[in-house]
Formats: structure tokens, C-alpha cells, sequence
């Protein structure tokens, strides 16, 4: 059951209702989150996303917090698609797939280098099958180098990209950023590729190989400020890593971000140590300079409640956020303003999903549906395909 899709503003466009991708047809066979969750969002968009998975389901199904069968990271990146059960490795399974392939826009997998090959479903066979076919390959390293056939997984690419490292110096140990980082953003790059793909073949007639290596991805994300002591040749300056936002309160925490002069000096006035602006204005060295900065406020900010602060940063107009915990986000003002999650039907209850962050005049690109049993859809996959045929323009 899909949630109501309700325009932002009321007459705003005379497209009320729709999504931009409805008609695409994508088959995805991809575990774990880098493909799933690039599916997933261009299902939020309006693809028909058919997701392939072996007898027995989706290994990821299970992993971390569940219900009923249904893992809370697995659920929330397969919201919104159809789910159908084919053995890949027998005679019956692999034809049944390549004839969804055959009417397919889009696949998304992210299998191992060669393991296509090994399928028969080796780049050639696909081009002749579907020349219209855009495939994104996610991989660890690439199907070429010494990493082509090592294991990835989001944490080895953190160590891997810089990112361990760059959070002990901010932790006082090496540390993993926790959620996941890479693989989600692994599948923003690799929704953005395929809709690039599927743009190209609009003025060329053909498909597209994509291949994504998450190393790459993260190589590529990292480079704006993580790399910037690298940026200019010959550097070999060391990196120093930006000072903490966050300030203890009272009773809490507080953040602030005065990202120019005139917002310090406004945090200097906020704490009634306006006198300290010509010490800080006199510091030549603009790392040393926030250390000290900081933890001036700081010192005066541990001296009075967090609401206390958060209101008179909001009289003084110095950017400055709370520190929430999940509840308290899910029931922001403005996170209800802005519609950000809604409750939809699953097959173990209602559950909460996030909405495609982008509008389209207005439109909100709202969750379709939840999540499908293992085969729901075995039946009636031909159906849904040919029904997203019939909406193309």
C-alpha cells in the first residue's frame, strides 16, 4: 500500500501527481546496501525495481535488527520493490532471468569480478540480449589490479580511503564510522551513473557498461577536505584535523558552526567576551587560532544549560543546532514540516520510511510500498514489467 503522494504547494505545477522515472524497468541481484540502495531510490523516483534473489531469499535479509524475519538495514533498502526467487546457477533459473533482462532498462549487480562470466552473463552476452541495457557493476577495487578479487566490505574501504585514520585523530584511536558510509554512498554514485547512462542512450540508441569501485567512490568523496593537504603539488604538510563543534552544556551538548568572522564575533558577544576578538584577530596560524576559539566558548558554554545557549545563539544569530537522539530528530518541527518519513504497510507491520529528499514542483517523492516477502512476486513479475511498459511516454 503506498503512502499519499501530496504536492508541496497546492497549484504550483500542473504535474500533481507522477514520478520522473515511472516507466524504467530495473532488475537488481545486489546484496548488502551499495546496490539495494541504489535501486531503492530510483524506486522512491518511480522505477519498477524487480529484485532477483536466490532460493531461500536474500542472504542480508536477516542481518542486525529484525522482525519477523526482516532486518531493520535490510528493510529499509528494499522498500519498494518486487521480489522474485530464480536459481542463477541452474538451466531454468538463468533462462527465466535473461528473458527479464530482455525487457529490462537497467541492471544493477554486485557480484564479484568474473562471477557474470561464470553465470554466462559476461558483458557480451548481455549486449546481444538487451542492446539498450544499462548495467552498473559495483565492485570492491575493480575487475583489473592485485584488490580485483579481495573481499570489500564498508569498513576495509574506510581503512583503506583514509577515513579510519582521519577519525582516531578526531577519537584519539583509529575508528570505523558506524552506518555504513560507504556502501550508501556507493549507491548515490551509482544511482547518479545510470541515470547519466540512461541520458546517453537517448542520443545514442545503446546501452552502457558501468563499473563502480567503491574504492574509487570513496577516493572521489574524500578529496574536498579530507585531501586538501594534498591538493597542491608538492605538499607534504600533515593533516590536521578540524576542531570539534561540538560544546558541552550544563547539562548536554550544543554545536556551533561560525564559519566566517562575523558570525565569531557574534558568538563572542552570545558569550559576553567581546574583548577576545582582538586576541583572536592578532593568531596567524587559523588551525591554532579555532583550537583556541573553540575552547574558550567552550569554557563558558559548560557553565549554563543547553536551552539556555540554544536560545541566546538564536537571539545572537550564531549558527548553532541541539544534539538529538533518533526520537527527538523523528519529531522536529521542521522534520514534520518538511514530511521527511511516513508510516507504510509491510509484511511484519507498519514501518517508518524516509521520502526521496528532492521535490519535483512540488511533487514529494513519498515511500511506494514496503518491503516484499521472499518471492512475492515470482507469479506476477512479467506483469509488472509489462504494466511499466505501458507508461512510458
Amino acid at each position: 500500500m503506498s503512502t499519499v503522494e501530496t504536492p508541496a504547494h497546492s497549484g504550483e505545477s500542473p504535474r500533481q501527481s507522477g514520478r520522473p522515472l515511472e516507466g524504467l524497468v530495473i532488475i537488481e541481484t545486489s546484496s548488502f546496501l551499495t546496490g539495494p540502495f541504489a535501486s531503492m531510490m530510483l524506486s522512491d523516483l518511480g522505477a519498477e525495481v524487480i529484485k532477483v534473489e536466490p532460493p531461500g531469499g536474500d542472504g542480508f535479509r536477516r542481518f542486525g535488527h529484525s522482525r519477523g524475519g526482516f532486518g531493520a538495514s535490510w528493510t529499509n533498502a528494499n522498500r519498494g520493490k518486487r521480489s522474485v526467487t530464480l536459481d542463477l546457477k541452474s538451466e531454468q533459473g538463468l533462462a527465466r532471468f535473461k528473458r527479464l533482462l530482455e525487457k529490462a532498462d537497467v541492471l544493477i549487480e554486485n557480484w564479484r569480478p568474473r562471477v557474470a562470466t561464470s553465470l554466462g552473463l559476461g558483458q557480451e552476452v548481455l549486449t546481444a540480449l538487451n542492446p539498450r541495457l544499462v548495467r552498473l557493476s559495483i565492485t570492491g577495487f575493480g575487475d583489473t589490479g592485485p584488490l580485483a578479487n579481495a573481499p570489500a566490505f564498508d569498513s576495509l574501504i574506510q581503512g583503506r580511503t583514509g577515513i579510519v585514520l582521519a577519525e582516531g585523530r578526531n577519537n584519539g584511536s583509529p575508528a570505523v564510522t558506524p552506518y555504513n558510509m560507504v556502501d550508501k554512498v556507493t549507491g548515490i554514485f551509482g544511482s547518479q551513473a545510470i541515470i547519466a547512462a540512461l541520458y546517453e542512450r537517448e542520443k545514442t540508441g545503446l546501452g552502457a557498461h558501468v563499473k563502480l569501485p567503491m574504492l574509487d567512490v570513496m577516493g572521489y568523496f574524500n578529496f574536498p577536505d579530507m585531501f586538501q593537504h594534498r591538493t597542491f603539488e608538492g605538499d607534504t604538510s600533515g593533516w590536521k584535523p578540524p576542531q570539534s563543534q561540538v560544546l558541552e552544556t550544563s547539562d548536554g551538548h550544543v554545536v556551533i558552526s561560525p564559519a566566517n568572522g562575523a558570525q565569531m564575533s557574534k558568538t563572542l558577544s552570545a558569550v559576553e567576551r567581546p574583548e577576545w576578538k582582538d586576541e583572536f584577530k592578532q593568531m596567524t596560524d587559523p588551525v591554532l587560532m579555532a583550537e583556541e576559539f573553540f575552547r574558550r566558548v567552550g569554557a563558558v558554554v559548560k557553565e549554563k544549560t543547553t536551552a539556555f545557549w540554544l536560545q541566546r545563539f538564536l537571539e545572537m544569530d550564531v549558527p548553532a543546532a541541539p544534539v538529538f537522539d533518533l526520537d527527538q530528530f523523528l519529531n522536529d518541527a521542521q522534520v514534520i514540516n518538511n514530511q521527511v518519513h511516513s508510516l507504510i504497510e509491510s509484511p511484519v507491520g507498519m514501518i517508518r520510511a524516509a521520502r526521496y529528499p528532492a521535490s519535483f514542483d512540488g511533487r514529494l517523492m513519498t515511500p511506494r510500498f514496503g518491503p516484499p516477502a521472499i518471492g512475492e512476486h515470482d507469479e506476477q513479475v512479467e506483469d509488472f514489467i509489462a504494466a511499466a511498459a505501458r507508461s512510458r511516454p
